[in-house]
């Protein structure tokens, strides 16, 4: 029987009754604990959380939707004293988020060093966060184990910024021109002009003639077709484009893969998991070759290029 996969987190949010303090978010199922405090209720922070764990500093999206943030770990202080040190030595941050592990254990110098260095990779790789450390963090001197057990750690992370409005990916484009919030530009509007879409005025693209949206292209070529033509035999391994992940995925003879034990359809489901994040498992997996990594998304364009090649002109 194959197990659906989950399409929706369940976080839990406890709001203080004044609605002007820290706030904690706690994860069905998970001993991860997150705290997310104003720059200016730093003080209200609950001792309890003078504990050993990761944070990050963040400033405020731009107009872009582009932010800055600051990646950090607290072990011996614990994270209360780590940020009351920040707010004297670090004025460009707004808000915090605070991580720990919810238990009686809690997180070592190493686990918490470990878990730095993979948001920073995280948060780097989105191209949508400038990050204010002079260097990468790291400690990999945990095992595989624990490695597999802190990235529990990572899409609750992820989906407290979602929540925050700090996204990970590049706000949405109409013909190449950012699109406005739609609730906050259309208020006093009629409705037959709030039906219309709402973007930042630019000159038109030299490629795209005026008045006339760009068509996008979606390949109709599926991984079972590399498959059969031998661009990916079965039994191939993929493995992520970026270093931050070390998960693989195995193709199977019918064009599925399989990761972590379990049959997945489509590339990009178990992308997003491991990602914690949107984001196309075209682009995300990489074939080893002789040459090199290659994208399942350039063998798909070769394959096109192949058949679009072999394709007999019409008859004029």
């Amino acid at each position: 029987m194959q197990v659906q996969e989950p399409t929706t987190a369940h976080l839990s949010v406890s709001l203080p009754l004044t609605l002007d303090g820290p706030f904690e978010i706690t994860v069905e199922h998970s001993v991860v604990g997150i705290v997310v405090t104003e720059r200016a209720t730093l003080t209200r922070l609950d001792p309890e959380w003078d504990v050993p764990g990761v944070y990050l500093l963040l400033d405020r999206p731009d107009l872009v939707g582009r932010w800055g943030a600051y990646v950090g770990k607290a072990a011996s202080r614990g994270l209360r004293s780590r940020l009351r040190e920040h707010f004297k030595a670090r004025d460009h941050w707004y808000r915090a988020i605070l991580i720990r592990r919810d238990s009686k254990k809690t997180l070592n110098s190493a686990e918490a060093g470990w878990l730095e260095g993979h948001l920073y990779d995280l948060l780097h790789a989105s191209g949508q966060v400038q990050l204010h450390n002079g260097n990468r963090p790291q400690d990999d001197s945990i095992s595989l184990e624990e490695q597999l057990s802190l990235r529990t750690y990572i899409p609750p992370v992820l989906h407290t910024l979602h929540i925050l409005g700090h996204r990970l990916t590049a706000t949405p484009t109409v013909a190449g021109r950012r699109v406005f919030d739609l609730r906050k530009s259309q208020r006093g509007k009629t409705t037959r002009e709030a039906g219309r879409p709402v973007v930042a005025t630019s000159r038109p693209s030299a490629t795209t003639p005026e008045g006339k949206k760009p068509t996008k292209t979606r390949s109709d070529i599926k991984l079972i077709d590399l498959v059969r033509e031998g661009l990916v035999p079965p039994g191939t391994v993929l493995v992520p484009a970026s270093r931050a992940h070390t998960d693989t995925a195995v193709v199977n003879p019918d064009g599925s893969l399989q990761f972590r034990g379990m049959r997945r359809e489509k590339v990009s489901n178990p992308a997003r998991e491991l990602a914690g994040y949107q984001v196309n498992g075209w682009t995300f997996w990489r074939v080893e070759t002789p040459q090199g990594k290659v994208s399942l998304d350039a063998l798909r364009k070769r394959l096109q290029q192949q058949r679009a090649a072999s394709t007999p002109p019409p008859p004029q």
